[in-house]
């Protein structure tokens, strides 16, 4: 039999087989295209794959992100902030992927779509989706932005996940920020914590003994993200070092510039020795530290003589994050950095 398809005032000819029509769009994740007319339309894309295991609080998060949204009367907004590597965008993946097995589609939008006619298409899609904005401010512009609040605040035949990853959220709209009723839920991705990174260890690390201590240096990143633990534990177990040694060569620093101060204290042969600066500054994980002392073995003063010793980044023993510690110690030699600790304005003091 032959069937005759409108679009419009315009009739395509076409047969049993080319027809197949839906109450209900489908599980899966779709896209956004444009017709050469300028008519929206959705393509079926690949589903994600979720990794092979799923380490820190990434599945905990996701249960709660679709459990508000599935309990709540109207549409839900998440905002996923964080550098590229942690973990922002695997939470957005991993939402389409549960929310499929709920019978939830996914739209992946990753071009700057907006206007009447996009936010049109979103309100005929009568059933509860997620629409999925990947790295948001990168794509959207300031102005662009703005026509995104129509469509966050807009009132649907059946409700909405708007799910925004993003790379700075100070480069998105201010009024989405603080905003509840558009974006419900804001998530800062500062870098794994330490139970992703001994759980993670414990499944690739050779040499598992060094996992504490490759946690104390995690935490002096302001943002420690997987690619820099995949490439440390990768680097150790290639040579057999530790974590000191395979971050010497690595694109993996923390950011101490030469502002950063820390106390010096010097232990030499046992005894407790007087420093020419008591302080240093710089990063104690790269490069050598160089610290002058004056010698007193002779009972002559007069024979007392300034000199130096070095310490490089495999001699270090010891880091206690907490403290911004730094112990190194060589042959019969130690010595304790410790960071000058910055004044910070306490926020919640002004109340």
């Amino acid at each position: 039999m032959t069937y005759y398809m409108r679009k419009g005032n315009s009739f395509n000819v076409t047969d049993e087989a080319n027809v197949d029509l839906h109450t209900q769009l489908p599980t899966g994740n779709y896209m956004i295209k444009q017709d050469p007319f300028g008519n929206f339309y959705l393509e079926k894309i690949n589903d994600f794959e979720a990794p092979s295991k799923i380490y820190g609080n990434t599945m905990r998060n996701t249960d709660r992100i679709l459990r508000t949204f599935e309990s709540r009367s109207n549409s839900t907004g998440v905002m996923l902030n964080g550098e590229k590597g942690s973990g922002k965008t695997l939470l957005g993946k991993m939402l389409a992927i549960e929310g499929a097995k709920r019978g939830i589609p996914c739209i992946v939008i990753n071009a700057p779509l907006y206007g009447d006619a996009f936010n049109k298409l979103i309100q005929q899609i009568d059933q509860p989706c997620i629409v999925l904005f990947d790295e948001f401010e990168k794509v959207y512009d300031s102005q662009q932005q703005e026509s995104i609040l129509t469509l966050l605040d807009g009132v649907f035949p059946s409700k909405k996940l708007f799910v925004l990853t993003c790379n700075d959220k100070w480069r998105v709209d201010q009024h989405m920020r603080n905003r509840p009723g558009r974006i419900f839920y804001m998530m800062d991705f500062k870098g794994l914590d330490v139970d992703f990174i001994r759980e993670y260890c414990k499944d690739n690390l050779t040499s598992m003994h060094y996992i504490e201590q490759l946690c104390q240096i995690s935490a002096l990143f302001s943002e420690f993200n997987f690619d820099m633990l995949k490439a440390i534990v990768e680097e150790m177990n290639r040579y057999g070092e530790s974590p000191q040694e395979a971050m010497t060569m690595l694109n993996t620093k923390p950011e101490f510039s030469s502002k950063k101060t820390f106390d010096v204290r010097l232990v030499i042969s046992g005894k407790t020795i007087a420093v020419q600066n008591d302080k240093w500054a710089g990063n104690p994980l790269q490069g050598i530290v160089n610290i002058d002392y004056l010698d007193k073995t002779s009972e002559n003063e007069d024979d007392h003589e300034w000199m130096d010793i070095d310490f490089e980044v495999k001699h270090l023993t010891k880091v206690d994050a907490d403290k911004g510690t730094f112990v190194f110690r060589k042959d019969n030699n130690e010595l304790v950095l410790t960071k000058v600790p910055e004044k910070d304005f306490d926020y919640w003091r002004a109340f």
